[in-house]
């Protein structure tokens, strides 16, 4: 899957229990603001298959971002939504 902006992913957490969370995908290689990257004011990305998400959390905070995500299943990496899952 090659992630495009307003993709809806999953992320693993990279602090405590590893949670798995809905995030979508705020920036990728296509959407990046070169302007920003250059002033620093956002990060850049190291390859074509890594984003930037805002990570939905059930909190009051509601959220957080996470920068340079690469793909995989471990912590800290972004991957595809399942297409469809049996119903319960």
């Amino acid at each position: 899957m090659t992630p495009m902006t307003g993709d809806i992913v999953r992320y693993r957490g990279k602090h405590g229990i590893h949670a798995v969370r809905a995030a979508i995908v705020t920036a990728d290689i296509r959407t990046l603001d070169p302007l920003g990257v250059t002033s620093g004011n956002v990060p850049a990305l190291d390859s074509p298959q890594h984003v930037h998400l805002w990570v939905f959390t059930p909190s009051e905070a509601g959220g957080f971002p996470e920068y340079n995500v690469p793909p995989g299943d471990g912590p800290g990496e972004w991957s595809p939504q399942p297409s469809a899952r049996p119903l319960a």
